[in-house]
């Protein structure tokens, strides 16, 4: 089973690859030829991808082209590695000013994606890799974006994946959550204590493009050892001061560093 799934994936990478080398439209008997496999076999695995919207087939040439899916992927990848990119020197500078790990995180398809981090020195820290999916409806960064996506979303978020509970604090009612969110909105940033892991907190602000759209979310996360009212206002300020400093480098073309 495992074989199979690898070899569906290789002929995958191997189908768009083709695609890429000045192959705009191509014909089964080209694609069969190609791949090696047998149009009648080849045809099924086509159409499957057809109606995911990984490929389209032309209405008259019958030709096969780039479907409309891989455009959404690569937007989102984009993106996120403009503002990875644009991030990285703002996150070591919040790191050196809070003495706690800096995390970058976005929004996709109900889920939270940290895909940027810069670690702490302080022995006592806490874990997070790149790549790492949360529920979105626990933690400072998972709460700083779902806040300001549209009612509608939030509660297929909710239909979707539903509000188990993570750890002590994690917010498991739909109106308590709601109003959370509401909050958030309100003050700019959020916090957690507990929500997703036992002996975590963070703080987390949005970071919008230049339309004002969120496109992301930068916090801070320490172990509770290190919590306070104090320290919540404090790491609150420093992130949207550096949330603040992302967006505006997001919206200049070229001033992508912190020194210009």
């Amino acid at each position: 089973m495992e074989n199979s799934a690898v070899k569906t994936i290789d002929r995958l990478v191997d189908l768009l690859d083709y695609f890429t080398q000045d192959h705009d439209a191509v014909s089964l008997a080209e694609l069969s030829e190609h791949l090696q496999l047998p149009k009648s076999t080849l045809h099924r695995f086509l159409v499957s991808l057809e109606s995911h919207g990984i490929l389209r087939r032309g209405a008259n040439d019958k030709k096969w082209r780039p479907g409309y899916h891989l455009i959404v992927w690569g937007s989102i990848a984009a993106e996120n590695s403009t503002i990875r990119e644009i991030a990285k020197p703002f996150m070591s500078e919040l790191v050196a000013a809070s003495g706690e790990m800096a995390i970058l995180t976005v929004y996709h398809a109900h889920e939270v994606i940290c895909i940027e981090m810069t670690e702490t020195n302080h022995p006592v820290r806490l874990k997070m890799k790149v790549g790492l999916q949360r529920a979105a409806h626990a933690g400072a960064s998972s709460k700083a974006l779902i806040a300001f996506l549209p009612e509608e979303e939030i509660m297929a978020i909710v239909k979707d994946k539903g509000l188990p509970k993570l750890c002590t604090n994690t917010i498991t009612d739909v109106d308590a959550l709601k109003a959370e969110l509401a909050q958030i909105r309100k003050q700019g940033y959020s916090h957690s204590l507990e929500e997703t892991d036992p002996g975590a907190w963070g703080v987390a602000t949005p970071i919008q493009d230049w339309t004002g759209r969120v496109v992301g979310a930068l916090g801070l996360a320490g172990p509770t050892l290190r919590y306070s009212d104090d320290k919540v206002k404090e790491y609150a300020a420093l992130c949207r001061e550096y949330a603040g400093r992302i967006s505006t480098a997001l919206s200049t073309p070229g001033k992508h560093n912190n020194n210009q």
